[in-house]
């Protein structure tokens, strides 16, 4: 997300020295929008009625998913189910991470070795799921989707 710049109005003295001294103008505007920067704080960080209730804790962010991690996965696989917003956005991660998928080719110095290892692969890969859901691909897309 793009940081957006200070509101810095111009004022009537500004438009005087522009119509004046253009590039006088400009470095006074400039100075004034450095100094508006200066004083920018994190949103997060104000007080207000926005934040009244806002509970943050000041413990590292393992800790945290140690203490609540059950109630957060819980909750996340609840909105992937009954939020369609929440999974597409899983489902356009997942397409993006895997994208074709793992596509190995053998690169040994021996020719033979080469194919008979890429033979054993495309023998196995469709197989590669014990309960025969699926295959080598589809255990990749769902290992990344559990990471999600």
């Amino acid at each position: 997300m793009k940081p957006t710049p200070p509101d810095v109005p111009w004022g009537v003295i500004d438009r005087i020295v522009a119509t004046v001294a253009p590039r006088t103008a400009a470095r006074r505007y400039a100075a004034r929008v450095a100094i508006a920067n200066l004083r920018r704080g994190y949103d997060a960080a104000a007080r207000g009625r926005g934040t009244d209730g806002w509970r943050a804790g000041s413990t590292a962010a393992d800790a945290e998913i140690a203490v609540a991690g059950g109630a957060l996965r819980d909750r996340m696989r609840d909105l992937v189910r009954n939020d369609p917003l929440a999974a597409k956005a899983v489902q356009v991660l997942v397409s993006n991470i895997v994208g074709t998928g793992i596509r190995p080719r053998a690169a040994a110095a021996d020719p033979a070795l080469n194919k008979l290892a890429d033979d054993l692969w495309k023998r196995w890969a469709p197989r590669a799921d014990a309960d025969g859901h699926t295959d080598f691909h589809g255990l990749t897309a769902l290992a990344v989707r559990e990471m999600i």
